[in-house]
């Protein structure tokens, strides 16, 4: 007959039962070590590719194409006070002058814009964006004045955008010229207002993962 098994004594089961927490710790501290790792390697790579970051249908980054609104506004910003002050002195318009005021706005908020992406600081975005989104709602109002004056045919509203001094078809076609020309500024407006926005996520997130970088070296 087998005899039974002896019971294990008092020490075996206490150096059984370190070793076993002695394992159960290393399996910690190397789950921990790996997770720290991903976690390392993952906050060490930005993607400065990523979807949220591009426009146009992803052919263009949002930084590009803020560098390429903030060009194309400051050349028209130069064309406009240029035919301003040639217009005042060769039509002895002087009033055409007070035209260049409100280009002043535009030009401050151009400055910090390109100051804000040279040096990738997003609330100098912010001048820019409310700009825009002002021209975008005044755009807007525009647009909706101009196409109830035409579908009413009120010729009160209309003379200042129209010669109502002509005929109603030929009026109402210069006012529907006029509207497309306005929706298509407005789809322009729009989109430059989303690119700006974009940048300034894009901004925003680089010194979110700077601060974070710079915490995990830290630690």
């Amino acid at each position: 007959m087998d005899s039974p098994k002896s019971p294990r004594s008092p020490k075996v089961l206490s150096h059984h039962n370190s070793m076993k927490s002695l394992r159960s710790v290393r399996s910690q501290k190397s789950m921990r070590s790996l997770k720290s790792q991903k976690s390392t390697q993952s906050i060490r790579i930005f993607n400065h590719h990523h979807d949220t970051y591009q426009t146009c249908f992803g052919f263009m980054h949002v930084k590009i194409a803020t560098c390429s609104i903030g060009f194309f506004a400051l050349l028209g910003v130069c064309l406009t006070l240029v035919y301003c002050v040639f217009t005042s002195q060769e039509q002895r318009r002087p009033n055409m002058k007070l035209y260049a005021i409100p280009m002043i706005i535009v030009i401050i908020a151009l400055l910090y814009m390109f100051v804000g992406i040279l040096q990738q600081k997003a609330h100098l975005l912010f001048a820019f964006i409310a700009l825009q989104i002002s021209i975008t709602f005044g755009v807007a109002v525009l647009i909706v004045i101009i196409l109830i004056s035409v579908a009413c045919n009120t010729t009160l509203i209309l003379q200042f955008f129209v010669d109502t001094t002509l005929s109603q078809s030929e009026y109402t076609k210069t006012a529907l010229t006029a509207l497309v020309g306005l929706s298509f500024q407005l789809g322009i407006h729009i989109w430059a207002l989303r690119a700006v926005c974009g940048c300034y996520r894009y901004f925003t997130d680089i010194h979110k993962f700077e601060v974070r970088q710079a915490q995990t070296n830290y630690v």
